[in-house]
């Protein structure tokens, strides 16, 4: 059986889809299907079959995936032997939830470029959800981003700090009273995608508080936001950290609420059955040296 066929098994499963586990590992959906195949001819019997829109795993299936989990593991293993002691090498792929990326992980990737130079380095911004689905299923060897019920059953999380997020506006915006129930507010809140977690909090908070706004603008980078903000189209909910050159230059301000000043725990991630290879040791060491949070 050939290693390339058991990883495609094993993600369909982790990402529940075979499209899904092709964007994964960056094949084509024909050459995930190709690899189910080979694995079924030499099994002699079928690994999945399909429940509506589905694929489930078949009785067979069941049995084959926990010991195709520890083969791939000794895979991996064995492949590390060589490398130890010696330096770093391969691909190390982390996603990274955005305003830790842009503010916080710089010199964490600066002295892993130093320090590691023969490891080609993959960095994605990518949405806390997306994060850990993404460890889960093996598209990227680390996840750094904030807790979102990520699940513990085959995820190993380690806290990395946690940030305070904080309610903000332009000096002259007119409606600040964040924390009086019932209000319907002519403002805009200016945020990003809906997976956001800062963007849940706040929506839950004022859903509880019977706070209504005139609109929603939805972007996808937070220095556009802030750009926004500062031009007092509505206001926005981020840490403390990815605004702080602008409340100190008074182009931005905090405004009042028990919503503001919530601190989000920050987390690194892995696949507990993933061997941890030198370059994540190396780049798990340096965020425990440079996220203590604040």
């Amino acid at each position: 059986m050939e290693l390339k066929n058991l990883r495609t098994f094993q993600a369909i499963v982790d990402r529940g889809s075979y499209q899904r586990a092709a964007e994964a590992l960056g094949y084509t959906q024909s050459t995930v299907t190709i690899h189910i195949q080979q694995l079924e001819e030499e099994l002699g019997l079928p690994l999945f079959q399909r429940t509506g829109r589905r694929m489930v795993l078949t009785q067979m299936g069941e049995r084959f995936l926990p010991q195709t989990r520890e083969l791939l593991l000794a895979a991996d293993r064995l492949a590390q032997i060589g490398q130890e002691g010696r330096e770093p090498s391969g691909v190390l792929r982390v996603d990274m939830a955005e305003t830790l990326l842009c503010y916080q992980v710089q010199p964490v990737i600066q002295k892993f470029r130093r320090l590691a130079p023969q490891v080609r380095l993959v960095i994605r911004s990518r949405n806390c959800l997306d994060i850990a689905e993404n460890v889960r299923s093996g598209a990227c060897d680390l996840g750094v981003g904030y807790d979102m019920d990520w699940s513990r059953d085959v995820l190993e999380v380690e806290p990395m700090g946690a940030y305070e997020v904080i309610l903000l506006a332009a000096p002259q915006f007119a409606h600040r009273d964040f924390t009086t129930p019932g209000q319907r507010k002519p403002v805009s809140l200016v945020t990003d995608e809906p997976d956001s977690i800062f963007r849940r909090r706040l929506e839950d908070y004022l859903r509880k508080r019977d706070i209504t706004l005139d609109a929603t603008l939805e972007l996808w980078s937070i220095e556009t936001i802030k750009r926004c903000v500062m031009s007092d189209l509505g206001f926005t909910y981020l840490p403390r950290f990815a605004a702080r050159e602008e409340l100190g230059r008074g182009l931005l301000l905090e405004l009042e609420s028990p919503v503001s000043g919530v601190r989000f725990p920050a987390l690194c991630a892995r696949h507990k059955r993933r061997w941890v290879t030198p370059a994540m040791e190396l780049f798990m060491d340096l965020l425990r040296e440079n996220l203590r949070g604040e």
